[in-house]
């Protein structure tokens, strides 16, 4: 059994087509690539990106995925306002082009999503949209259900052929915190608004058991860390609040997610938010456990890597750049995760989902070598080889047997990333698994950070433990 804390088998489906979905999650769907140069020339440009759906609900029976963290996502409009497009790539062709080969989103969702105002709205919708996706497959085979507990959960296990999925979001930018005129917007109506669409989301039937307070633009709350890399970063700008800490607003968010008194808690997600405002909501964490210790908060970071510095200051001193990312075996931006960080989540009691995405895990460099090797046996050695170095890095970092219980897999699938080449879907995860038990089994690799464990036991605990015991202790 495979568990994933953080894939979109959602996103393409819903945004199929618009007012309606033409798709259901179960679906296999291909980006739409027409016969015309500049489709051709886009989808060149973004070649890395895999042009069909990683995470539907076929493949995610396929790779054994029994649970998974459904994450909910309205898209920015920063995703939708592109800067900086070569007239020689589009002629007179709309932007839609663009964005539906990247995405595979159709046109029509594309549209009305530059249109609409309201990412709250948005954001009922999609929910409503999985809520309906529940159910037996095409086929009759199999059959999808979304659990709000560990013990729903538990129970829903015990079916064969039952795929399991777990509300969550990512970007608090959803209670619309950074609709149009907000800046304009006085305090006690913006937190009255914040406080309205939080309420509404915890009253849902299901409720959402984790969101990102960030993601990738500026959302008025907390300040982004830089996650675009060349050719994107020439076309979206993510300058604005880019690095910036927590403001007041998003202290009145924090609080009213985490809060009993108001329904459900909902965890924060802290992949996509700033160095600044980690820094910031870990020192909040740190007191609310250190005064609450038998009503502890984890910190999550469900899609994730190591970045190898030993401190969270030292991943800022200099700019996230391409060069800062070159030549070091981890990628070294400050999206990813410090050795300080590390011990902030493990003494926590939480969570680091390792993602899939390579140009995450690897210095650029290095990534390019990997993925240029033609031997494919070759090449899932050398990625294997990667992911053990970002979990290894984690574990090193916390120095004894229970820095392994904080990791486990954040795939991020169908979130647009350049994933590992010989993974590119859910139903390949099993090969995956095989593979990291393999490399450490023909190597020994790095044994001494084991700690008694067998190669087995550590990929169990990093592909459905961890995550299961996490869940015992907080999704209630």
């Amino acid at each position: 059994m495979i568990i994933d804390l953080h894939t979109h088998p959602n996103l393409k489906a819903f945004n199929s087509d618009y007012p309606e979905p033409a798709a259901n999650m179960w679906d296999n769907i291909h980006h739409r690539i027409d016969g015309s140069k500049q489709a051709q020339n886009i989808n060149d440009l973004t070649k890395h990106i895999w042009k069909e759906s990683q995470s539907n609900l076929d493949r995610m029976t396929a790779g054994d995925v029994r649970v998974f963290q459904l994450s909910l996502y309205p898209t920015e409009k920063g995703f939708l306002n592109v800067r900086n497009i070569p007239e020689t790539l589009f002629g007179k062709r709309r932007v839609n082009l663009l964005q539906e080969i990247i995405t595979g989103y159709h046109s029509s969702s594309i549209t009305a999503q530059k249109k609409n105002k309201n990412y709250f709205k948005e954001l009922q919708a999609e929910y409503e949209y999985v809520k309906s996706q529940q159910g037996k497959s095409p086929d009759g085979k199999s059959e999808f259900v979304i659990v709000n507990n560990y013990k729903e959960l538990d129970h829903a296990l015990k079916k064969k052929d039952t795929l399991v999925g777990i509300i969550t979001i990512e970007g608090a930018h959803v209670f619309n915190s950074n609709i149009d005129g907000i800046d304009k917007m006085n305090k006690q109506d913006l937190f009255k608004m914040l406080s309205e669409n939080i309420q509404t989301a915890k009253n849902w039937e299901h409720p959402p058991f984790i969101i990102n307070l960030s993601h990738h633009f500026w959302n008025y709350l907390a300040g982004h860390s830089k996650s675009f890399k060349r050719p994107i970063n020439n076309i979206l700008n993510q300058n604005k609040g880019k690095n910036k800490g927590i403001t007041e607003a998003g202290w009145q968010v924090i609080r009213e997610l985490l809060s009993t008194r108001n329904g459900k808690r909902i965890l924060i997600d802290t992949k996509h938010m700033s160095a600044a405002s980690r820094i910031e909501y870990y020192e909040f964490i740190k007191n609310h456990n250190y005064i609450n210790p038998t009503n502890k908060i984890p910190v999550i970071s469900s899609h994730a890597a190591a970045n190898g510095f030993k401190t969270i200051d030292s991943s800022i001193e200099d700019a996230d750049f391409m060069a800062k990312a070159r030549k070091d075996r981890l990628f070294k931006w400050s999206i990813n995760i410090s050795d300080e960080e590390a011990n902030i989540i493990h003494d926590s009691e939480g969570l680091v989902g390792l993602m899939m995405d390579k140009g995450n895990l690897g210095g650029v460099d290095l990534i390019a070598e990997i993925s240029k090797e033609t031997n494919v046996l070759k090449q899932r050695k050398l990625f294997t080889h990667l992911f053990w170095d970002n979990a290894f890095q984690l574990v090193k970092a916390i120095g004894k047997k229970s820095g392994w219980d904080i990791i486990a897999l954040g795939t991020d699938f169908d979130g647009t990333i350049t994933h590992m080449d010989p993974y590119p879907t859910a139903a390949e995860l099993p090969l995956l698994q095989k593979d990291l038990i393999d490399f450490l089994k023909e190597k020994d690799y790095r044994k001494e950070l084991w700690f008694d464990y067998t190669p087995k036991e550590l990929v169990d605990k990093m592909m459905h433990g961890n995550a299961l015991r996490f869940y015992k202790k907080y999704f209630v």
